[in-house]
């Protein structure tokens, strides 16, 4: 015996956006995209909405230094420069994390560009 599944439309929650804290309602369009200039640079527009590759930049610029913080932190206590294990140990999982989300991002693009490719053939 099959029961009958019984589905009730639920409302749309509100969105808000983190840059301007702007109540986005269903149906409403986003903000538009911020467009390069002439030198390729791309600028956050009125709205502070920027594109995925300035935004990827951006990131990627920070798990840089925060892979150079994490080493550094490493170095100072392994010489004995500091001796506080626990931010040495904060410091290097938060490096870790960001690789691990770089990583992880990368991996989405790449899925994402091998599933684009299939569908052509």
């Amino acid at each position: 015996m099959v029961l009958p599944i019984k589905t009730a439309s639920l409302p749309m929650p509100e969105i808000r956006s983190p840059q301007n804290a702007a109540i986005l309602k269903p149906g409403m369009a986003a903000p538009s995209v911020a467009k390069p200039d002439a030198t390729g640079a791309v600028a956050p527009s009125a709205g502070g909405v920027t594109d995925f590759a300035s935004t990827l930049r951006n990131v990627l610029g920070e798990a840089n230094q925060t892979q150079a913080q994490a080493q550094q932190v490493a170095d100072d206590y392994a010489s004995g420069k500091q001796n506080d294990l626990h931010g040495t140990m904060i410091t290097m999982t938060e490096a870790d994390i960001n690789l691990r989300l770089i990583a992880n991002v990368r991996n989405k693009v790449i899925d994402a560009y091998r599933e684009v490719m299939r569908m052509g053939s």
